[in-house]
């Protein structure tokens, strides 16, 4: 019993400390990177760590993929290509594997100064701020 409740707060512990929303300083760090492709077309990376969440992770992707497009001048996006890198890795607590994954998601988008596209730039980016309680 002892086991579970130290197991369990060990949990507790991961899940506080998830990839914030914020600028990586690179392509592979935790957080998000954006590079431009041509113009209007942009890759974008969310990279979490084992106490973020896959469906955060492709939130906080496509969180991204609104505001770069906002910053450019944009109002819709389209996805043109979606990947996920994510990777899993094990450790031993007390004699249990426990297993982690490390999500990382990839986006390519293409964005319009029309709202032509899918996705409308500033519903994304209000609706997803407002979701994870973001400035």
């Amino acid at each position: 019993m002892r086991k579970i409740l130290m197991l369990c707060c060990g949990f507790a512990l991961l899940s506080a400390c998830a990839t914030p929303y914020q600028k990586a300083k690179k392509e592979t760090a935790k957080g998000y990177f954006d590079t431009p492709l041509q113009e209007g077309v942009y890759d974008v990376i969310f990279n979490g760590n084992g106490a973020t969440s896959a469906k955060k992770a492709h939130d906080y992707a496509l969180l991204r993929s609104a505001e770069v497009c906002l910053e450019n001048g944009y109002q819709t996006f389209d996805i043109v290509s979606k990947a996920d890198h994510s990777t899993q890795d094990g450790y031993m607590v007390n004699n249990i594997l426990v297993m982690e994954t490390e999500p990382k998601i990839n986006f390519v988008v293409h964005c319009s100064k029309d709202n032509d596209l899918t996705f409308s730039a500033k519903e994304i980016k209000t609706n997803l701020r407002t979701k994870y309680k973001l400035q």
